[in-house]
């Protein structure tokens, strides 16, 4: 069966994307606009023009209070609502970042963080639109934040090829892994006491996954298994309870690993392939029953269902967005042998 195929929202590549509930993300672009997706129809239904670089986008739901903050490459957070079908005007605007904003997580229903490439940490209170607190680490440019609210950590990667982990309290550093050979792109949470990372570089220098067990910095795990700078990684649950890590990379494949193995925690490659997609700054979120979101330049997404069968990853092309007049796709599955 031929994949739907849809008008991209983007123009240009997506720096980022946030699953609000199954089917439904929120992506944000080079092109400076917000978009609103149902991966399943491929309609777009809002989109905000930010007015400059969309790099990060922190999702809050609180009291069904449903809105977004769109970090931006010249240091603004831009606080949006979702409701309505034509969105309006911005709730606010806080500039507080010398440089791009390039971490976001949100704490509790006034609080979020912020990371930039300023090297500074800062605390907001969103009613207020005031900073609580703010740390600056010496050559911490900050490439992406997540947020753990079973431990209340915030863990953080950054350039200088360090992973640290933030107390949101206090705003303190409480611990920092031993530091890698190559810069750290994007950090995922698993569960109360695991955290990956996964880094820049070529030709199978650097381009690892790591795995940290938390309560000892010394814990960790590390593959190698792409050929560029891994971008992004997002865990996914298929069919019968399986749990996966999936990965994207400017080598042009998507990757998903084993994360677990007769109980025991491990980190193994488990099935890859190429994606149809332009290499640059690849993102990937996704939602149960093994879907897949994976997006690319000239804000190109597809749409991923991955599925066992006999022991082997079946994955179902299930929609296209793509600019007029770009790229085909021949098939709508794949098969790994």
């Amino acid at each position: 069966m031929k994949p739907l195929e849809c008008q991209a929202g983007h123009s240009d590549t997506v720096n980022t994307m946030v699953m609000i509930r199954s089917g439904m993300i929120l992506s944000g672009g080079k092109d400076g606009r917000v978009v609103l997706t149902n991966t399943d129809s491929g309609e777009i239904y809002s989109k905000w023009i930010n007015g400059t670089e969309v790099n990060k986008i922190c999702y809050r739901n609180y009291v069904a209070n449903h809105s977004f903050i769109a970090a931006g490459r010249n240091g603004s957070l831009t606080h949006w609502m979702l409701t309505g079908t034509k969105p309006d005007d911005p709730v606010s605007v806080i500039e507080g970042h010398k440089f791009g904003a390039t971490g976001l997580v949100s704490i509790d229903e006034t609080h979020f963080i912020s990371g930039s490439r300023d090297c500074s940490v800062k605390l907001w209170d969103i009613e207020k639109k005031d900073c609580v607190m703010s740390q600056t680490v010496n050559r911490n440019l900050v490439t992406h934040m997540a947020y753990n609210s079973n431990n209340n950590l915030v863990a953080q990667t950054s350039e200088d090829k360090s992973v640290r982990l933030w107390d949101p309290r206090s705003l303190a550093v409480v611990m920092e892994f031993p530091r890698k050979r190559h810069i750290q792109m994007y950090c995922e949470f698993d569960g109360v006491n695991r955290l990956f990372s996964c880094s820049n570089g070529f030709n199978h220098d650097g381009c690892e996954i790591t795995s940290y067990d938390i309560r000892n910095s010394r814990m960790s795990k590390e593959v190698r298994g792409h050929e560029g700078n891994v971008t992004s990684m997002s865990l996914v649950q298929l069919d019968g309870a399986k749990r996966l890590l999936v990965s994207v990379s400017a080598d042009k494949q998507i990757r998903l690993w084993k994360i677990e193995e007769d109980g025991i925690n491990v980190l193994k490659p488990f099935w890859n392939e190429d994606v149809p997609l332009e290499a640059d700054n690849l993102q990937v979120c996704t939602y149960p029953d093994g879907h897949i979101i994976v997006s690319g330049g000239k804000g190109r997404l597809i749409h991923y269902q991955a599925k066992m069968a006999a022991q082997r990853i079946i994955l179902d092309v299930q929609m296209i967005q793509k600019t007029s007049g770009a790229m085909t796709q021949s098939t709508s599955s794949h098969v790994i042998r």
